[in-house]
This record gives structure tokens, C-alpha cells and sequence, in this order.
């Protein structure tokens, strides 16, 4: 099975909340409070001699770097290139990401076996494709039916990648709520 990988830039502002250390005085991460949210910046061993240790909490700073989704645990991992001290706290806070060409970030599997599909699998797979459409998800969200998945009397059955959620019985109404719970920040 090939590895794929999604990366794209990213610039951030924002005010340092702390650092994570490992091994006694070794930077691993970066809290960084921007606007009401909190990211953990990845320091690469490069950049750690260039970042004073001593920088108080509230010291504005900008970061570029590299952000990387990591299919199978569905999240994106910031790592940064630059750290920049910034002097005039009246900038604000900004997170400006230069999106890749491709940015899918999730599968949800359907059983199309006769069975499931019998119970409903058909219908469930077109409300998905309805509703991906419906949330401007189909360009990130992919639908792939499958052979059995080993739950035919608990049929329709549906998995949600990168996640792995597993549900049976499903029901088309239930797929908006499916969706948002897996795919919306």
C-alpha cells in the first residue's frame, strides 16, 4: 500500500503559551495561543538553538513552517521552519495556510454486498454523495463501496476513514449527523 502524504505552508501569529520540553532542556514543541485556540508547533533540531528558552509567556512570535495531514490519525501536524520574535503586540492574531493541490482527508467506506446494500446500503450511499456535496465536502471526502465487512445482518454498513468509526444499521437520515460529526471542526 503507497503512502501518501499532504503538505502544504502555513504562517501563524500568536502569543506563546509555553514550551514542551523532553530530556531536560531539549524544545520537542511550541504552544501557541492563536486567537481562543491553542497549537502545538513541532521544533525540528535545527531550529532549537535558535530559540531562547527564556521567551515569556504572552511574547508575540510569528511561525512559518510546514503542516502535514496524517491520514490515519486525521489530524495535521504543524512543524515550523522560522520563529520570529515580533515587538508590537497590536498585531493580530492570524493563521494564513496555503492549501495543496490535493486536500482529501477522508474515506467512508460502503458495503455493497447484497445484503447490506438490500438493507438500505443504496439509499445510505446516495445521501452521502448528497450531503458531501450539500456541506462542500466531496472534494475532500471520497466514498469507496467495498466488499463485505463482516456485520451482513447488521447491515447497511459504513466505515469512516481516517477514523476507522465503524457503524451499522444506518439509517439515510443519519448520514448529515455522520458527516458533521467526523468532518467539521
Amino acid at each position: 500500500m503507497s503512502k501518501t502524504t499532504t503538505t502544504s505552508q502555513f504562517r501563524m501569529v500568536g502569543q506563546l503559551e509555553s514550551f514542551v520540553i523532553k530530556k531536560g532542556d531539549k524544545i520537542k514543541y511550541l504552544r501557541l495561543k492563536v486567537e481562543e485556540r491553542e497549537y502545538w508547533l513541532k521544533i525540528p533540531k535545527k531550529l532549537r538553538s535558535e530559540i531562547d528558552i527564556n521567551l515569556f509567556p504572552g511574547t508575540w512570535l510569528e511561525i512559518t513552517g510546514n503542516r502535514e495531514l496524517k491520514q490515519k490519525k486525521g489530524f495535521f501536524e504543524l512543524e515550523a521552519s522560522r520563529v520570529k520574535l515580533l515587538s508590537n503586540p497590536d498585531i493580530p492574531c492570524a493563521v494564513i495556510v496555503s492549501e495543496p493541490e490535493s486536500t482529501s482527508v477522508g474515506k467512508i467506506l460502503v458495503c455493497q454486498k447484497s445484503s447490506c446494500w438490500k438493507r438500505g446500503g443504496q439509499s445510505v450511499c446516495q445521501r452521502l454523495e448528497k450531503e458531501l456535496e450539500k456541506q462542500g465536502l466531496s472534494d475532500r471526502i471520497k466514498i469507496k463501496l467495498t466488499g463485505c465487512l463482516k456485520q451482513c445482518k447488521k447491515g447497511p454498513n459504513v466505515v469512516v476513514m481516517p477514523h476507522k468509526a465503524r457503524y451499522s444499521q444506518i439509517k439515510p437520515g443519519e448520514v448529515g449527523e455522520l458527516l458533521t460529526k467526523h468532518f467539521t471542526p
